[in-house]
């Protein structure tokens, strides 16, 4: 397979180093994996289209190492499992030149994501392009001592605000694209993980279709979508 399709699928979960220890799911030739932040306030699942291995579930452990393991590789890289006793005990990949063993975790160390019964209604979402990508992830480098980023629609439209959105403080407000199901076209100030955003956006660049939907409820629910990935993220609410 393609090494930089896998290292996309890597990307889009370990958001800049943000998640180690995750389940690889294998099933029908698509990998997936769900995963949860250390602090519980990011939920999310990724897939990969076309992903040329036995159906299986395995223990990723230690994503950074793996990352610079894959990373010695070349292009095009043959994966296969390794097993001891019908045990997957390690993934081995190669290309022309190099190989490398990479030894999986037992299934039972690693956090598993919690599932999401009944989620909030949805107030109001927000159209995710490449404009605003550009935009949240400069102004995240601008303030970048920031952790949260509120998002409010009132009667001059919806804007993303990073930085206190209600204090005398530095701050970058960014007006976005937005659909309302309130009654009266509003949504109160409501903050999430801006760091989170941050990664999560970075890691979707390539994404055809994606849009954020802010449930006044607490949750903020991000959607990534091209031929090759499916990504979901859930963001908890946080009080600044």
């Amino acid at each position: 397979m393609n090494k930089q399709k896998l290292i996309g699928f890597i990307d889009k979960y370990s958001l800049g180093n943000s998640i180690e220890s995750v389940p690889w799911v294998v099933k029908d030739n698509n990998l997936s994996t769900d995963f949860v932040s250390e602090d519980r306030t990011l939920l999310g699942k990724t897939t990969l289209n076309n992903f040329e291995l036995e159906d299986c579930q395995i223990g990723i452990y230690n994503t950074t190492q793996l990352q610079k393991m894959v990373a010695v590789l070349g292009n095009d890289v043959n994966i296969r499992l390794k097993k001891a006793d019908e045990r997957s005990i390690a993934v081995h990949m190669t290309d022309s030149e190099v190989s490398l063993n990479y030894m999986l975790a037992d299934l039972d160390i690693i956090p598993k994501a919690p599932k999401l019964k009944t989620l909030p209604d949805t107030t109001a979402e927000i159209t995710i392009d490449n404009d605003f990508t550009t935009k949240f992830v400069r102004a995240k480098g601008a303030l970048s001592e920031s952790d949260h980023f509120t998002v409010q629609i009132d009667g001059s439209g919806g804007k993303v605000i990073l930085g206190e959105s209600d204090t005398n403080t530095n701050k970058i407000k960014i007006n976005v694209k937005t659909y309302t199901h309130s009654a009266d076209g509003k949504l109160d100030p409501i903050s999430f993980n801006a760091n989170y955003l941050k990664e999560i956006l970075v890691a979707n660049r390539d994404h055809i279709e994606a849009k954020m939907e802010v449930c006044a409820g607490g949750l903020a629910i991000l959607t990534f979508n091209n031929k090759d990935y499916t990504s979901k993220y859930y963001l908890v609410q946080t009080n600044v």
